[in-house]
């Protein structure tokens, strides 16, 4: 554990963010709005109204193309370090044995300061590391390592499965000491008779914990989702766009 994990733990910037959020019952308000932490990563940031839309309106947008590749490349991570130790495998890493391989988290339901409705936190954690004193570090991993213009991306991912973790919807609430990106990071081509593999490097890039300022982004996400129209679209969105012709020509 390193000392800034240790100040996350019991510092007053944690104090602040718990009393940043309310507990509640569903049945005391009405049903709050489920939040991936995918959409928390990429969604919002590609197109606010494609995000109100799959919310609010329950209408997303139609799935595009993934390469098959990238997934084969996570579960071949996972499958190959999942009950190995964590910092045998790159420097920096926590103190712990890899778990909980795509493990689905809920959060209870809360509502973020300043806003009128609740939200909850619903997703899939890529894994868990299981650390030496008892807590939990929740890991992303990655094919290629992110650029600093994605990390604060990243970011939201990685606070909004702790805070599910740490504020569960039933069970047990689990400690979170440490976030961060677990990248293979591609490097050359090697192929021998009828067997081939990519090499690469292993890259640890530890995530700074700000509850904070992650409670604070929920409260703008919220505040959005309560309005009674959606916001602009994005000038990028490219189905917007579309979506936005077919309604002329119709």
């Amino acid at each position: 554990m390193t000392k800034a994990s240790e100040t996350r733990l019991g510092g007053p910037g944690r104090d602040r963010a718990r009393r940043m959020i309310h507990p509640i019952f569903c049945g005391e308000v009405l049903v709050p709005w489920a939040l991936s932490p995918t959409d928390l990563t990429f969604l919002w940031d590609d197109c606010p109204r494609c995000f109100y839309n799959k919310i609010v309106l329950k209408q997303p947008r139609p799935r595009g193309p993934f390469p098959v590749v990238f997934n084969q490349i996570d579960r071949a991570m996972k499958d190959c370090y999942l009950g190995e130790r964590a910092d045998a495998l790159v420097p920096g890493m926590p103190p712990g044995v890899f778990v909980g391989r795509d493990q689905w988290v809920r959060s209870a339901a809360i509502v973020p300061m300043g806003a009128n409705s609740a939200c909850l936190i619903r997703g899939r954690v890529d894994v868990l590391v299981d650390c030496d004193d008892g807590t939990t570090a929740v890991i992303d991993m990655k094919t290629a390592e992110p650029g600093a213009a994605n990390v604060e991306k990243y970011s939201r991912q990685l606070h909004a499965y702790a805070l599910a973790l740490e504020n569960p919807a039933s069970g047990p609430a689990t400690t979170v000491s440490e976030l961060g990106l677990l990248s293979f990071v591609p490097a050359s081509f090697v192929g021998t008779d009828e067997k081939a593999a990519l090499c690469g490097d292993l890259r640890w890039l530890e995530v700074e914990r700000d509850d904070e300022a992650f409670l604070c982004f929920l409260t703008e996400v919220v505040s959005v989702l309560e309005q009674p129209e959606p916001p602009p679209a994005s000038p990028e969105c490219c189905w917007c766009a579309w979506h936005g012709d077919i309604r002329v020509l119709a």
